[in-house]
């Protein structure tokens, strides 16, 4: 038995030896998971209802084959119930077939005329059990109690209700609960616990442990959706996900390859168990499903048993809806993946004869493959359906190789539309660009439609992210301690943005015609949130405020999803040229139209993406510990599914590397430069790598800091947006300057010059800030002069930091460190309160010395009457203080020399610095102080 102790969770591994094939995967699959990993409010829940002292008498607990419910309750046992006697009894096909059949065990142990009746049996049993206790409490602990025959079940509940014993009981379905149980439950005796599918984080931890390395967050969600959450097939699809190569290490993190497809043999046998023993009819109706997705009841039917339809669904396979007719769908839609990997071609050939797919309420994605994987030729317009269909649930791959086996398909704009989008959202973006100019001439002929008008605005996101690329180049800030910083000038090329004026144009003319107004809006829409985004990537934030600050006043008449959209380019237009207040007073209501709209509405890529900004935006303008709330709790108050995947992983590590976290930073960062390795649309991995480097330099690892660097330096993929770039500046030059580097000051410098002409002041400030933490001490005037310009608490912060400078007025730096540690900035917080204390001792003000010390001592927690160091000798180093005390206490500068084994000089040499940073001038005056400092402090006075 190995115990893991992975960070936010306790682990117990039992270890099993490997599964050589499917059918002892099959026979593993029907224990308990070897890994217990959170559910941590479940477990205290369960040994609250467990303790003696507890009101209650225990807890059923209802969930899945293989959801954990053994490991949670041996966990309890082992954790919280050591004290106590536990017998357990496991309920089974063939021992419910016998009168108390699972019991027998502990019945051998009776008097034989004591087993004559179940009242007596009851008495005996009892006597039994407690007899073996002796002191200890008892505590009846029931795996797979629906199979329990009515006698034992009788047995166990009637020790509960006599207070005989306590009991914790499992249930894979509790309608099925024995009667007695059952009345329990509905007293109140016992509580009804139902166990959810893992969290992303919960499932990330227990890949972690069976894997015995980091995992990317995409990789943890990946798993975690294949898995649905349940911690046997979680494990199962690991091992499946690791064979294929799925998920493979990548600087000794596991991350995730999407375009590998696993077979799924484990995971496969762990899910198929629920539905063995199926019919001929019934199989090859999943199977159908899972090959489309959704089919008309009714057509069903026609080649269907309705009494095995209703099988099904009493099963808890399928499900009926009504869309435009009643349909049929999988419940789960993960074993539709597992179903489909399955099936090979003949089968699919069989199935499309039997049942194939409906044109009007099946998936035009998992139809158009089905098509495909049995060569045949896609119906007229399913490929630009299916490819539609991919590129909204975020599979580019999978539209482009859609589009591909169509040719015809291209002969319409609203496929060519789909081909560029897949390309785009794929980080092809060259191969946009060239699909682009070679379809222009043909899809200048188009008729006048939305998808034409569609297209140019896909083609204003290629110019404009070609336009970038050249400039984006200025990235590469300080890829060596002696790199000349660069900066990205204003006055990007700006000609793609008349193919806008050419969409809005087309748009007026569709509204004229009879293109219906709720298609129309949209691409109004569609429209205002590119203008958005392309003034967004130049870095042109004050336009694009006075261009959303009408259009968000417009309120709900723009529709909740484009009024969140829109506002969030806005709250970054806001927290970027310094209107902090205004910005996170926005985020809070943006954060909340979220939380309030239906599930799902804001779970896209546009979602995400929206979020990442809000979050962002926050950052830069200094607001930490909002930013951390909201990327902790999400719109809908949990952070499983709100903001996920690398992009969740890189605000976390932004948000630490901010906050002087370099531990925490790295955590984060390491995974998601490890995932952004495979792929990188976004351009993300500069600012990851930069702030990665800045949290390595911060904790003294220099090769791995200049790895990062040069990583930043040169990193291909996506185009990042003007924020995302200066982020990564900003940081790269603070890990220059934590390494040495003379050149940071003035690279920060410089950015602010920038910053100041394109009136992105948040970032001013932080540029200002950093060179005056530096050293720069020329510029504190001038990080006055900004902070006094930009709104919310972190510009009042930086404008005491700056007034305490330059006026040598420590009561000022108190009050910016104490402000910087209430938002979160801990580092910040930390080297302000140095600077007051050096300013006070500067100064000689013993009173605020004796302050700092006091409370630093407070913070520590270190005892009011420690008298080991006194607070005012806490500037001192440890020889000073060990050679102050000495003097204060009266022994001579020879006597204090053989004590310490150091001549008498350097006695003396100690003494003058100490003088010095204490501002007395004699032993009588330091030994003053150090009484006066130790009678403040019995009196509890500062």
């Amino acid at each position: 038995m190995k115990n893991h102790h992975p960070e936010g969770a306790n682990a117990l591994m039992v270890h099993t030896a490997d599964t050589p094939d499917i059918g002892a995967v099959q026979r593993s699959q029907q224990r308990s998971p070897s890994l217990f990993l959170g559910r941590s409010a479940l477990v205290r829940s369960v040994a609250d209802r467990l303790a003696p002292q507890s009101g209650s008498s225990g807890c059923l607990l209802i969930g899945a084959a293989g959801s954990g419910k053994s490991a949670l309750m041996r966990h309890v046992l082992q954790i919280h119930c050591q004290d106590s006697y536990v017998v357990q009894v496991r309920g089974s096909a063939f021992a419910g077939r016998t009168p108390f059949g699972a019991l027998t065990f502990l019945l051998s142990d009776l008097e034989p005329d004591t087993a004559s009746h179940p009242v007596l049996i009851l008495r005996g049993l009892t006597d039994l059990i407690r007899s073996r206790a002796g002191d200890r409490s008892v505590i009846l602990v029931v795996d797979n109690a629906e199979e329990l025959d009515e006698f034992s079940a009788m047995v166990l509940s009637q020790m509960v209700l006599n207070r005989a014993a306590r009991m914790i009981a499992a249930f894979r379905d509790f309608s099925a609960a024995p009667a007695e149980f059952m009345g329990l439950w509905r007293e109140g005796v016992l509580t009804r616990m139902d166990l959810g599918p893992l969290s992303a984080t919960e499932c990330a931890q227990l890949a972690e442990a069976e894997l015995e390395g980091p995992i990317s967050r995409d990789a943890a969600e990946d798993l975690a959706g294949i898995s649905g959450g349940n911690p046997s097939q979680l494990l199962a699809a690991v091992a499946d996900y690791r064979d294929c190569g799925r998920i493979r290490l990548e600087a000794e993190v596991w991350v995730l390859d999407p375009d590998r497809r696993p077979a799924y043999p484990r995971l496969a046998a762990a899910m198929l168990q629920a539905v063995s023993g199926l019919s001929q009819g019934q199989q090859s109706l999943l199977e159908t499903l899972a090959l489309c997705g959704t089919l008309p009841l009714k057509k069903v039917l026609e080649r269907a048993d309705s009494a095995e339809v209703d099988a099904l669904q009493e099963s808890g396979l399928l499900e009926l809806a009504q869309v435009h007719e009643p349909v049929l769908s999988l419940v789960n839609p993960a074993l539709g993946t597992v179903l489909r990997s399955q099936v090979d071609g003949d089968r699919r050939r069989e199935l499309m004869s039997w049942l194939g797919p409906d044109a009007n309420t099946s998936s035009p994605w998992l139809s158009a493959e089905w098509f495909m994987s049995i060569n045949g030729q896609l119906p007229p317009g399913l490929a630009a359906a299916g490819a539609r269909e991919a590129n909204e649930l975020g599979n580019p791959q999978a539209a482009a190789a859609i589009l591909s086996v169509d040719p015809e398909a291209l002969s319409s704009p609203a496929a060519l539309l789909e081909l560029i989008r897949a390309h785009l959202d794929g980080g092809a973006f060259e191969t946009a660009a060239e699909t682009l100019s070679e379809h222009r001439p043909l899809a200048s002929s188009y008729p006048a439609d939305p998808a034409s008008c569609r297209l140019l605005i896909l083609e204003n996101q290629v110019l404009c992210r070609n336009s970038l690329a050249a400039p984006a180049e200025a990235v590469r800030v300080g890829s060596g301690p002696g790199a000349r910083p660069e900066v990205e000038r204003p006055g990007a090329p700006r000609e793609h943005s008349s193919v806008l004026d050419e969409a809005e144009g087309l748009l007026a003319s569709l509204k004229e015609s009879a293109v219906p107004r709720v298609e129309t809006a949209g691409l109004e829409a569609e429209l205002i949130l590119a203008r958005a985004e392309c003034r967004s990537r130049h870095g042109e934030y004050k336009e694009n405020a006075a261009f959303l600050t009408g259009i968000y006043a417009r309120g709900d008449d723009l529709g909740r999803r484009l009024r969140v959209l829109a506002g969030s380019w806005l709250c970054e237009a806001w927290g970027i040229t310094g209107r902090a207040d205004d910005a996170l007073e926005l985020a809070a209501s943006l954060w909340q139209l979220m939380a309030d709209a239906p599930r799902g509405t804001f779970e896209d890529a546009a979602g995400a993406a929206a979020k990442a900004r809000i979050i962002h935006a926050l950052l830069v303008s200094g607001a930490l510990r909002t930013a951390e709330e909201l990327l902790e709790k999400g719109p809908g108050g949990n952070e499983e599914g709100e903001l996920g995947g690398t992009v969740r992983q890189l605000c976390s590590g932004l948000l630490h590397a901010y906050a002087g976290r370099p531990a925490a930073a790295t955590s984060q960062l390491i995974p998601a430069l490890s995932q952004l390795s495979v792929a990188d649309p976004l351009g993300l991995k500069p600012a990851a790598a930069s702030a990665a480097a800045y949290a390595a330099a911060l904790q003294g690892r220099q090769e791995r800091a200049e790895c990062f660097l040069k990583t930043a330096a040169t990193a291909s993929g996506g185009t990042p947006s003007w924020a995302l770039r200066r982020t990564g500046r900003h940081f790269a030059l603070l890990a220059e300057a934590a390494l040495g580097s003379p050149r940071a000051v003035p690279g920060l410098l410089l950015l602010a010059d920038d910053d100041d002409r394109q009136q992105t002041y948040s970032f001013s400030l932080l540029a200002l800030l950093a060179a005056v933490r530096l050293g720069s001490t020329g510029s504190v005037e001038r990080l006055l002069d900004t902070a006094c310009t930009v709104q919310g608490g972190f510009g009042v912060l930086c404008e005491n930091y700056a007034k305490g400078l330059g006026n040598l007025d420590a009561q000022l730096l108190l009050q910016a460190a104490e402000a910087a540690g209430a938002d979160g900035h801990e580092l910040l917080a930390q080297e302000t309160g140095e600077r007051a204390l050096e300013v006070a001792s500067g100064v000689g003000d013993r009173a605020t010395v004796r302050f700092i010390h006091r409370n630093r001592r407070m913070n520590s927690q270190e005892g009011e009457g420690d008298s080991e160091v006194e607070d005012c000798l806490r500037g001192l180093t440890s020889r000073e203080r060990a050679i102050a005390r000495h003097a204060a206490a009266g022994t001579s500068n020879k006597m204090i020399a053989q004590e310490l084994s150091i001549s008498v000089r350097t006695v003396e040499g100690h003494l003058y610095q100490i003088y010095s940073k204490l501002h007395v001038g004699s032993r009588r005056e330091l030994a003053n102080l150090v009484a006066s400092d130790k009678t403040a402090r019995e009196g509890g006075q500062p």
